[in-house]
Formats: C-alpha cells, sequence, structure tokens
C-alpha cells in the first residue's frame, strides 16, 4: 500500500507528536557569537537568560584584538530534573563528579544537572535544572570555565599554573606549590607598580602572547589578611580545598593594578617560588631538571604523558631565552619588592 505523503503530512500538527526526547522544548533558540582569546565561540541555549552566566564567564578571560580561528560551540540547556533537587548550593564545586576518557570530558553537577565535552568535535552540552541556572554566578564558576578551559588547552595553548605580572615589557611567572605564598607575593607587587594580569592561570598562544584567567582576581589566606589593610572592604570568603580563603578582584581596588589584555613580552622571568624565615627575600640559579618539575606540577588539566608533552612543547617557544630563578622570599616585604626590581631589571 501506498501512502500519499500530502494526504496526511499536510494536516499533521507539530503538537500530535509526542515531545520523547524533549527536542522541542529544548530548541536552541537563542544564540550568541562571542569571542574567547579572539576566538569566535558559538553559544546556543533555550533560554536567553543563560546568557548571564556568560557574560560573567567571559569577562574573567584577557582580552586581544588577534585574529584567531573558531574555538568550537557551547549548547546550555535548562530542563527540569526529573526529582526536583531544590536550590544550587554555594558549595556545587565540591560536589561536582569529574569523568573523561580519550577525546571526552563529563561533569554530574550534583542532583542539578550534566555538562558533557567532545574535544575532537570541540562541542560542549550542560543540561542544567532550572534551580542552577537561577544561579548565573554558579553556572559561570562550576560549569563555564571547565568547558572553556578545556576548550582553549585543546586548541594548543600553553598552560601553567602560575601568577603573572607585568611591567616595562617585562613578565613575572610565579610558580609555588599550594600555600606557599604566591598570591600573597603577586599581591604586593601589584600594590607596588606591577600590573596584576591573573593570579591563577597562563596561556601561552603559537605567536608568544600571554593570556590570564581569572584576570585580576587573587585569594588570600585567612592569616595573610591582616597584611593587606587596604584590601579589607573588597575582599569575599570563598570556600577552596575545605579552606576558607578570601577573594579580591583589583579591578574593583584600582583598575591600574590589573593587566586585562593579552601581552607580548619583551622578556619572561619564571620564578620557583619558596619562603624562608630569613629577613631577605633570595635570588638563586636553578637547574633545568627543576624548572621542569615545576612545570609538570603546575600544569593543571595535563592528566596523560602525551597531553604534558603537548603541554611543555607549546610553552618551549616562551621559556627558551628567558630566564628562570629560584625566588626564597624573606619575612621583609620591603626586601622583596628590592629584589624583585631589581631582577625585573
Amino acid at each position: 500500500m501506498k501512502i500519499s505523503e500530502g494526504d496526511w503530512l499536510a494536516q499533521l500538527q507539530r503538537n500530535d507528536l509526542e515531545d520523547f526526547w524533549q527536542r522541542r522544548a529544548n530548541e536552541l533558540r537563542y544564540q550568541w557569537e562571542v569571542r574567547l582569546f579572539s576566538h569566535p565561540l558559538m553559544i546556543e541555549s533555550n533560554i536567553e537568560e543563560i546568557f548571564t552566566a556568560v557574560f560573567l564567564a567571559l569577562n574573567q578571560y584577557t582580552q586581544t584584538e588577534q585574529a584567531k580561528p573558531p574555538l568550537g560551540g557551547l549548547q546550555l540547556v535548562v530542563q527540569p530534573m526529573r526529582q526536583p533537587p531544590g536550590p544550587a548550593p554555594n558549595d556545587l564545586m565540591q560536589q561536582i563528579t569529574y569523568s573523561g576518557s580519550a577525546d571526552w570530558l563529563m561533569m554530574q553537577l550534583g542532583s542539578w544537572g550534566v555538562a558533557h565535552l567532545d574535544l575532537m568535535r570541540r562541542r560542549g552540552t550542560a543540561v542544567l535544572d532550572p534551580q542552577l541556572a537561577a544561579r548565573p554566578d554558579l553556572v559561570a564558576q562550576c560549569v563555564l570555565h571547565t568547558l572553556l578551559l578545556n576548550l582553549v588547552i585543546s586548541h594548543g595553548y600553553g598552560m601553567l599554573h602560575a601568577s603573572c605580572l607585568v611591567r616595562d615589557g617585562v613578565a613575572l611567572l610565579l610558580l609555588a606549590s599550594h600555600n606557599t605564598g604566591k598570591s600573597t607575593t603577586a599581591l604586593r607587587l601589584a600594590l607596588a607598580g606591577f600590573r596584576l594580569l591573573t593570579d591563577s592561570m597562563v596561556f601561552v598562544d603559537e605567536d608568544g602572547f600571554l593570556h590570564g584567567f581569572p584576570v585580576g582576581l587573587a585569594k588570600l589566606r585567612g592569616d595573610m589578611v591582616p597584611q593587606f589593610p587596604e584590601l579589607r572592604p573588597f575582599l569575599q570568603p570563598e570556600i577552596v580545598r575545605q579552606e576558607t580563603k578570601y577573594r579580591v578582584d583589583l579591578r574593583r581596588v584600582n583598575p591600574n593594578f590589573v593587566q586585562e589584555t593579552a601581552v607580548h613580552p619583551q622578556k619572561i622571568i619564571l620564578c620557583l617560588l619558596s619562603r624562608h624565615e630569613q629577613e631577605e627575600t633570595v635570588v638563586e640559579d636553578v637547574a633545568e631538571k627543576a624548572v621542569i618539575e615545576a612545570i609538570l606540577q603546575n600544569s593543571l588539566y595535563v592528566d596523560q604523558p602525551q597531553v604534558w608533552q603537548q603541554n611543555v612543547a607549546n610553552l618551549q617557544g616562551v621559556l627558551v631565552g628567558g630566564t628562570a630563578v629560584a625566588l626564597k622570599v624573606g619575612t621583609i616585604p620591603s626586601h622583596l619588592m628590592l629584589t624583585v626590581e631589581n631582577l625585573a631589571r
């Protein structure tokens, strides 16, 4: 029997079909092409309000006028979960379960959603409960940054977990283990005339530009807060690894303290930071092996040997020819400043 399409398809209404997969409800009717490190990136969603989270996220990446190829695309779908999870908690980051293999990553966002990233196709999808979507700050922090940072790294950027400060064509990269005083040192330098690019992640592109995330933000341990009385009005508490730290956005303190655009420094000084109980800050030579080990220990998201080797290759163009030293920070802040001033010259 032949069925004539004209007889029944013309009369078929869209709503006559069951929306079993929620494809109609989740239609991506809103699009926004944004720029991340100057790469075009297409964001699509079924609700327009989610773009508030996108704006908050992008505000934490350096700006640049370079011409770059497309980075990929993200789909952000807001859909109620089968069991309403209630309001999204402030500590959602601590409740995320990460999974990955080969070229894909997945995040289970507690009871509030799920996100998947295909690194080969450079496509990411997040399905978020409305209670989470109502918190654009959490969407930016817990979902978007993970997706965006992995897209950047998969595009060939070298990455270091380091503070970066710039002045007069010189970039200081501070590498240190957790709770060694990296952020405290970075803040002292920023308040003394250097400009803070980032206190967390430095990205190096193929043209030798340094990009940063998050721009102008630093975190202080509680015991360091009394040393910065001028920053007290701007400090916000935040849980980091089950420890309360205090976040400060230097753009709110003084925009001149912050470097918001990517830089192509004439000179890079890589400082392996540590502290000692002597008064004076000391600069010492450092072996190449120690530099490589520091890079390995400070390469977040680089979790496989071949990925790490590629990351080092991406960093070579910037690190080769630069200066690497061991910077042992003493107890007198003024001597730290004097030592770094001489080092930068």
